[in-house]
């Protein structure tokens, strides 16, 4: 593999850490040898994380995104992406100052609903992500119904994922989520979007009886076709 893959992590360590070793280790079956990964891990305070997990505005977490797609520029890379899915709030303004495609979590995963012909699924993540709709044009560019929690769940599960990114969760909050997601399957969800990259980390598959579409996996199996489908060609 001759392109190199600019990874944008820090806004969930464990996620960030996992997502490189995976997409590794999916090139590696199926080339030669490795990718070329570049990983900025950005110095985000706790402040910065909660606030905009919370669904408010961070100047410091934009900034440093921004820095962050400047310098995988400067390094050189083919594509850049996030796993993350509630800062990609900012895609659109990371999009207009990077030289090279930004994949979008978001995109990549409303596209993976409608190849396993969803037509109405769950979403799962933070204030954020719910409150700015970042899924909710993709899913309708998709002819897909989103069905959120109500907002008692929706604060319920900010606040878990961000006990999970500080890695200070409790025993109640993996039954919680599962409950937060049958009363979603109750209202027609067909499947649960996991649109937090971490929270795969407290709810798997085996969990629950409704299919999950785990953001993170889709984001990689994303890399993985791109460097396939570029690999070999001039920059």
């Amino acid at each position: 593999m001759d392109k190199t893959i600019g990874i944008i992590g820090g806004l969930g360590t464990e996620t960030s850490c996992s997502f490189c070793l995976n997409v590794n280790n999916s090139i590696k079956k199926i080339s030669e040898g490795q990718p070329r990964l570049v990983m900025e891990n950005v110095p985000i305070s706790h402040k910065a994380l909660n606030t905009i997990a919370r669904g408010g505005f961070s100047a410091e977490v934009l900034g440093l995104l921004v820095d962050s797609v400047k310098r995988l520029n400067r390094a050189k890379v083919d594509l850049i992406v996030i796993p993350c899915n509630t800062v990609h709030v900012f895609i659109n303004d990371l999009r207009k100052i990077s030289d090279v495609p930004v994949l979008s979590i978001i995109e990549e995963t409303a596209t993976a609903c409608k190849d396993k012909s969803f037509m109405r699924v769950g979403v799962l993540g933070s204030t954020t992500t719910i409150k700015e709709e970042l899924y909710f044009a993709e899913l309708r560019k998709q002819s897909i119904e989103m069905i959120i929690p109500n907002e008692e769940d929706q604060h319920f599960v900010s606040e878990c994922i961000i006990r999970i990114v500080n890695q200070n969760t409790v025993p109640e909050d993996k039954q919680r989520m599962i409950e937060i997601i049958e009363r979603m399957n109750e209202k027609g969800a067909e499947a649960i979007i996991l649109g937090c990259t971490d929270l795969f980390l407290i709810i798997t598959p085996e969990d629950i009886a409704v299919p999950l579409i785990n953001s993170t996996e889709v984001l990689e199996n994303g890399v993985v076709n791109w460097l396939r489908n570029n690999d070999g060609e001039e920059k």
